[in-house]
């Protein structure tokens, strides 16, 4: 299979020559090689910064709206975080303590911990974030909370509607804000507790951040850090030519040796994959948009392109190399169900994918390419946004799909125009979130209709998936929950996976990968999930 290299064809010597004028508040001069190094030596000796991010945060920096993202994470604490291995640590929390009955889960918090304005962060803080989390709309799903009030100024109690032993992830995600200053201008001057405090930000250029002097935890060795907003191309030729000391980087790039940089490649739990409409169609969302396909309901469409897929092949010829197969969209999670894992050997069986669709009653019977069904068209749209890796998968899954006769129609959209098809057709979406109640958003019926649109947005329904995932959230904690998890991907008569109702055909883990200044130290990152979080740890981070 012949996969396209797709990039964009730009004047490397015009992004240079931009560059000067893009890094506000970085360089007043040209951008010869002799004064960048002269700019490069000049950041290391005053431990200064300039990182490329790829988007810009189109609401603004408010963690109650967006959650702990990359550059939100820099700006604002939590009250536990996500530790090298994905176990769970203290960040603002001191300890917490959870009621026999797991409803109550009580929370004590640092008693030395000021905002970027001096002023103290206490109880009050922590429950109207989460009050304002809770009832905005945000992205961040607290649907299981009842309530969270103040026990003294240092602990919090927060009381949920059922049992969930994820919950201590939702304490990982929301960003603590001020309730003295969370008002209408916030998200343009955020005020938080991290490591760093925002200075300035040119919108569609840069973010200027210096380090929080009132910072609680390990003071960053990186004293001023800009963010400057590039994409893949812009971001790689400044590098190159020293304008940028670390950017993200996609695998076609990564070959190519550079001098006086180094490739830094980091354990990512990053996965795509395909979701499938579900349902017949004929019903509509509350919104009035469809629900169902009536090809992709059939689950032997499905199964066939999900084994038609040569997973080693997208691994070298997308990713470079840089990666690894994915089968589960679960690969080195610990509720993963190895027994669901498709083998190397088992990939890419075009031939026994069309035996079973012909078996199945998908055949030909118009001579135009596109097998058939009861007077159905093997033929539905694949609906995918910008970012790495995606047009690539999409195109190497349209090109399988026609070897076995099934039209695949691929269209970049935005998430505005792709919301309305959400449910009706197929979307290629990325995950990775280090947190088992992913599984919950993608496969419990629990979640349609609920909070973000691609919660389960092929409208799946399994009454034994949903009562594994059910006493999976009701167990004690993540450990006693692990054999119920594993037990709705298949239990060995039905589950979400391949081997069961085959609800998405899994692509890719992707490795992160990023140039760096061969002088620059980024410490040991947690192993980083869907969209990244390289600055994640921070504070590590040192010029040597």
């Amino acid at each position: 299979m012949g996969f396209m290299k797709l990039k964009k064809n730009i004047s490397i010597m015009l992004v240079i020559g931009l560059m000067s004028s893009t890094l506000i508040g970085c360089s007043n001069t040209s951008s010869g090689a002799g004064k960048s190094v002269d700019k490069e030596n000049a950041r290391k000796a005053n431990n200064e910064l300039i990182a490329a991010v790829t988007s810009e945060p189109e609401t603004g920096f408010d963690a109650t709206d967006t959650g702990h993202g990359d550059m939100t994470s820099v700006f604002f604490s939590t009250l536990f975080k996500r530790n090298k291995n994905l176990g769970i640590e203290n960040d603002l929390a001191k300890s917490y303590e959870i009621s026999e009955d797991r409803l109550t889960w009580t929370v004590k918090i640092r008693e030395d911990v000021k905002f970027t304005d001096g002023e103290n962060l206490t109880a009050e803080d922590v429950v109207y974030t989460y009050e304002i989390a809770k009832n905005s709309g945000s992205s961040i799903d607290l649907t299981m909370l009842d309530s969270v009030s103040k026990v003294d100024d240092y602990t919090v109690e927060f009381k949920l509607k059922n049992p969930q032993s994820t919950f201590i992830e939702k304490l990982a995600t929301v960003g603590i804000v001020p309730k003295h200053a969370h008002n209408e201008g916030f998200s343009d001057n955020p005020i938080g507790s991290g490591p760093y405090k925002l200075v300035q930000w040119d919108k569609g250029q840069q973010v200027i951040a210096e380090a929080n002097e009132n910072y609680y935890g390990e003071k960053p060795s990186i004293k001023k850090l800009t963010m400057v907003f590039m994409d893949d191309d812009t971001a790689y030729a400044a590098v190159k030519a020293g304008e940028v000391d670390i950017a993200s980087i996609p695998g076609s790039f990564a070959k190519e040796e550079v001098e006086g940089k180094k490739l830094i490649e980091l354990d990512s739990i990053e996965t795509y994959g395909v979701a499938y409409p579900m349902e017949q169609p004929g019903k509509t969302t509350s919104d009035g948009y469809p629900i169902g396909n009536e090809v992709t309901s059939d689950e032997t469409i499905r199964k066939a392109l999900t084994y038609a897929i040569d997973r080693e092949e997208l691994v070298e010829g997308i990713l470079e190399g840089y990666g690894a197969p994915s089968s589960t969209g679960l690969e080195k999670m610990p509720w993963l169900n190895e027994e669901t894992i498709i083998k190397p050997e088992e990939d890419g069986k075009i031939d026994e994918a069309k035996k079973m669709l012909e078996e199945a009653g998908w055949k030909d019977t118009n001579n135009n390419g596109t097998i058939d069904k009861n007077g159905v068209e093997a033929e539905f749209d694949l609906l995918y946004t910008d970012g790495k890796y995606r047009q690539e998968l999409g195109l190497a899954y349209v090109e399988v799909a026609k070897k076995l006769g099934i039209k695949v129609n691929l269209e970049n959209r935005n998430w505005d125009t792709i919301v309305p098809e959400i449910n009706s057709q197929a979307v290629l979406y990325g995950f990775g979130s280090g947190d088992p109640s992913e599984i919950y958003n993608l496969y419990s019926s629990k979640t349609l209709g609920v909070g973000v649109p691609w919660n389960n947005s092929g409208y799946y329904k399994n009454d034994k998936v949903d009562e594994y995932i059910d006493k999976a959230l009701q167990s004690e904690d993540e450990d006693a929950a692990l054999d119920y998890w594993k037990k709705a991907q298949w239990d060995g008569e039905t589950g979400f996976s391949h081997m069961g109702d085959c609800a998405y055909t899994w692509f890719v883990n992707a490795g992160h990968l990023y140039l760096a200044d061969e002088d620059l130290d980024i410490g040991t990152p947690v192993v980083q999930p869907h969209g990244g979080k390289v600055l994640y740890n921070i504070t590590e981070w040192s010029w040597k």
